[in-house]
């Protein structure tokens, strides 16, 4: 009904347009189009701190609890690192503390682009299909090295991202940690997504 009745229908991902056509008789149209989500660049890259951030609804189905079991074990054992998680979830409620992992609530996107800024890794490790993935294209224009799950139309966000094989919090924990004890790797990564 909508392609034969929309005079365009506008996808924000790959992923989501195949997922549109399953089961119909055909796979493309031409009034279809994907249009990626944008943001507004900056030019110079941003002096980073030893911060990995995760943001986003805190829940199960975003990886958050991955997120807070990997990132305990990360915050004990590597001391000059800090964590930041960004957004809220009514439905869900996890415990985890340290002294270095701050939740700042839902704030204002202004304010999470900064935060970005300041970062050095930013974790997306989606379980169910994201649509796009707007918290990676973001971070990563702000210089972020980038781990993500492969699901959904999260991979069409960023160009050089470090892919989740296994989306496991011991999986998350290793690429972490993979990252905080190869420099060269962080700051390749962190160019490659600026």
């Amino acid at each position: 009904f909508l392609l034969e009745n929309c005079n365009k229908v506008i996808f924000v991902s790959n992923w989501i347009k195949n997922e549109f056509f399953k089961n119909l008789q055909y796979k493309h149209k031409n009034n279809t189009e994907i249009i990626y989500n944008f943001i507004n660049p900056i030019k110079k890259f941003p002096k980073k701190e030893n911060t990995i951030i995760f943001s986003g609804k805190l829940n199960s189905a975003k990886g958050f609890d991955l997120f807070g079991s990997a990132i305990i074990r990360i915050l004990n054992k590597y001391k000059k690192w800090n964590a930041i998680a960004v957004g809220d979830e009514p439905r869900e409620k996890f415990s985890f503390k340290h002294k270095r992992l701050n939740f700042t609530g839902w704030i204002p996107h202004h304010k999470v682009l900064k935060l970005y800024s300041k970062s050095s890794i930013n974790i997306a490790p989606s379980i169910w299909d994201e649509p796009f993935g707007r918290s990676p294209l973001e971070s990563g224009s702000r210089g972020n090295a980038v781990i993500i799950s492969k699901r959904g139309g999260l991979p069409e966000t960023i160009r050089k991202p470090i892919f989740l094989e296994k989306v496991t919090a011991n999986e998350l924990f290793n690429e972490i940690e993979n990252l905080i004890n190869n420099v060269k790797l962080l700051k390749q990564t962190q160019i490659n997504n600026f």
